[in-house]
């Protein structure tokens, strides 16, 4: 068996679609299969460059290493110490996959775009017959009560997936294999119930056609997420009125909770703007806990009403932009941005064509957009996930033209 994987090692892209519908918390292992059986290789690179081939990534270990210092001020010293070590973890699996998929053929490419869309299209029938079930599959292998939700981390996950995997199976699939797979995709992201990922599907389609269409479009376009983030909780600095909560109450529920915790979020980023309140602190800073104030409203049939939205910072601010300002300052903002651009420009530059310039732009767009408004910047998951995307879009680049100067 550990020779078939051997040969085989892109195939284990296959697992990505059951992994992220059925049990996401395991995204890890496909990530870890890839560098195992991949380590003689690996070994080779590292020693025929030497220490010249790791200096180069020491930049992506500034916001970790800041991290794990905030332990000094954190309100929970032992969660920034960890979360930095682990932080520190996934950029290293992340490095080693990056090494692996950058000299990946042509064959294994062909592999890596096959395998992760027969296990997309193998697990969509099961997440909806679930469904329709009420949970009758989950319940088997899962202990908590049957909520729909349930399935909107791998929702997320195929939507930001969707650009490059298309263009990869369009690449070197059957054309109508590769169309009936889009297809499919994109019926699961609008038929399922998570509407960021809705969201991120067409953000990212109208990304891709502008790069692809103009290629000096690529910067401009993904320099408005970077810098949204960095003055987001300029947005929320001044509370909303009554009359504005009931409206947005009325418009969407969860919408109006999300800007709550924004505005408690930044309200929490002002009393320490330069270097936060400690790395992973969002589930500890002070009030997270409370529930947030009953408000008076007028419902649409004219009856009046009492609203008390949920806790104020439910663990962490659903925002990728409020939590990295919130628990590590403009320090950390800083050098979240500046990793980010560092990344775009080196993975740009391993994938040169027009089209893989253009999903790279795409995908950022739409992972942007999951992270600023759905999951916490730490989770797991979503870490081991966006590897495994970066990996796909990656693939996109020709292994043969690229120089060591050009890794990412």
């Amino acid at each position: 068996m550990p020779d078939i994987l051997k040969s085989n090692w892109a195939t284990i892209f296959g697992l990505i679609g059951p992994l992220a519908y059925l049990s996401v918390y395991a995204l890890w292992f496909p990530i870890l299969v890839v560098v195992l059986f991949n380590i003689p290789g690996l070994l080779t690179t590292l020693r025929s460059d030497g220490l010249i081939s790791l200096r180069r990534y020491l930049p992506y270990f500034a916001l970790p290493l800041f991290g794990g210092l905030s332990a000094a001020w954190a309100l929970v010293p032992s969660d920034a110490f960890s979360t930095a070590m682990k932080f520190s973890g996934y950029i290293c699996l992340a490095i080693l996959a990056g090494m692996v998929i950058r000299g990946a053929t042509e064959d294994e490419k062909r592999k890596i775009y096959l395998s992760t869309a027969i296990g997309l299209i193998a697990v969509f029938p099961v997440a909806l017959l679930d469904i329709g079930l009420s949970g009758g599959i989950s319940s088997l292998y899962k202990s908590y009560e049957f909520n729909p939700n349930m399935y909107s981390r791998g929702t997320a996950i195929t939507a930001c997936l969707l650009i490059p995997l298309a263009i990869g199976l369009l690449r070197y699939a059957n054309k109508w294999f590769a169309i009936a797979s889009i297809v499919l995709c994109v019926g699961v992201v609008f038929g399922l119930y998570m509407e960021a990922a809705k969201l991120a599907v067409i953000i990212a389609a109208i990304v891709f056609f502008l790069v692809k269409w103009q290629q000096k479009l690529f910067w401009p376009i993904v320099t408005i997420p970077l810098l949204v983030a960095f003055v987001f909780p300029v947005f929320f600095a001044l509370p909303l009125t009554e009359a504005q909560q009931c409206r947005l109450h009325y418009m969407m529920d969860s919408a109006h909770h999300r800007v709550m915790i924004y505005q408690f979020g930044t309200e929490k980023i002002l009393k320490k703007p330069i270097l936060g309140w400690g790395l992973d602190s969002s589930r500890s800073v002070p009030g997270g806990a409370q529930k947030i104030e009953s408000i008076k409203c007028v419902r649409p049939d004219g009856q009046p009403t009492v609203l008390s939205i949920g806790g104020k910072m439910p663990l962490h601010p659903h925002n990728a932009a409020i939590q990295i300002w919130l628990e590590l300052g403009l320090v950390g903002s800083m050098l979240l941005v500046g990793t980010i651009a560092l990344f775009l420009k080196r993975m740009k530059r391993a994938v040169q064509s027009s089209e893989g310039q253009a999903a790279l732009a795409a995908s950022f767009c739409s992972a942007c957009l999951i992270y600023n408004i759905s999951f916490g910047l730490w989770q797991s998951w979503l870490m081991f996930a966006m590897i495994l995307i970066g990996g796909i879009t990656l693939s996109l680049g020709a292994s043969s033209a690229l120089s060591q100067r050009d890794e990412v």
